[in-house]
């Protein structure tokens, strides 16, 4: 009898173990396939994905679209498409996420929690653009790699260390009394006179402030405010003068006329310029052509001569007759 009743235990341990064996496998495989559990009982439909480069994800990954998952990764090949070797992601998508995606949609791949499981996410886009084409495929968008992050950051350093030297140099000038602020952070003298200078602004303020001065008078007397407000009086009167249209200046400010002639009188000015600055005319020859100039000088020369003469004897050139009636 006892036995029989030790071959009963190791039989009923075995079909324990059995069982706790298969539900371990079980388990495992609904762990490493979750994506295609998820959606296993779902209609589904097939979609296309291209990729230069996938970084690592497997067939069985699951497809992500704004989070939520809706389909499983089912084949990883490589394709030649328009004279290029691309990698072919074939999807499985739940049918009732269709609806979601665009014509504008994009694929990228993602990196999930610190183990590096990597997902795919559909980026639907604009829906006003239109539905997807499931036909078509999917343009697979390049996603920043652990090693260009790492690129970035030893060109980050590499900047840092650069700039380290740069302020390093920079402070040896200063202990070395090169440049402006060298020069004061070495030279007393030079902090001296900048300590003087604060000294006398401060003395000329509080003379200011004390009513001394000129200055002060300007800035402290009545009689002075009185004047500037007369002046800010008067110039507010002329600018309402100018904005009246019955005053004098009011009309020749608005007066369509007045511009007119105003713009004719500087026409015409710029006319007797230009012929002048030609040489046209007696005035013109006489600032451009230097023959009448000289003519001019021997004119009055001549004319100069003549009054002298006059002077010396005038009665050559004059004559007096008395006529006794």
């Amino acid at each position: 009898m006892a036995m029989k009743r030790s071959s009963n235990l190791k039989l009923s341990e075995i079909r324990v173990g059995v069982i706790v064996g298969i539900s371990f496998f079980l388990g495992a495989l609904a762990i490493v396939s979750y994506g295609k559990v998820q959606n296993l009982f779902s209609k589904q439909v097939p979609l296309t994905i291209l990729f230069d480069n996938v970084h690592g994800l497997n067939v069985g990954a699951p497809v992500r679209i704004s989070g939520m998952n809706s389909g499983f990764v089912k084949s990883i090949h490589f394709v030649r498409y328009h004279n290029r070797q691309l990698i072919q992601v074939r999807i499985r998508l739940s049918a009732a996420r269709l609806k979601d995606l665009s014509e504008e949609t994009v694929a990228v791949i993602r990196t999930q929690g610190l183990m590096g499981v990597k997902v795919l996410e559909l980026i639907p886009g604009d829906i006003s653009k239109g539905p997807i084409n499931p036909a078509l495929p999917i343009p697979g968008k390049a996603t920043l790699t652990m090693e260009k992050v790492l690129g970035k950051g030893s060109d980050l350093v590499k900047n840092l260390q650069d700039l380290t030297i740069s302020i390093q140099g920079l402070m040896e000038q200063v202990r070395a009394g090169q440049g402006t602020v060298g020069r004061f952070m070495t030279r007393p003298e030079l902090y001296d006179n900048l300590e003087a200078a604060s000294k006398e602004i401060r003395r000329v303020a509080t003379g200011i402030d004390k009513g001394d001065g000129p200055v002060s008078s300007l800035i402290h007397s009545k009689e002075m405010d009185v004047r500037l407000k007369k002046i800010l009086r008067h110039l507010d009167g002329v600018m309402a003068s100018l904005d009246d249209p019955r005053g004098s200046l009011g009309v020749l400010s608005r007066d369509p006329r007045t511009a007119a002639d105003l713009r004719e009188s500087i026409h015409d000015l710029a006319g007797i310029l230009k012929n002048l600055g030609a040489g046209k005319g007696t005035a013109g020859q006489l600032l451009v052509d230097p023959a009448m100039g000289q003519k001019m000088d021997a004119t009055l020369d001549r004319v100069n001569a003549l009054l002298d003469d006059m002077k010396k004897d005038p009665r050559r050139y004059f004559s007096v007759q008395v006529h006794v009636f």
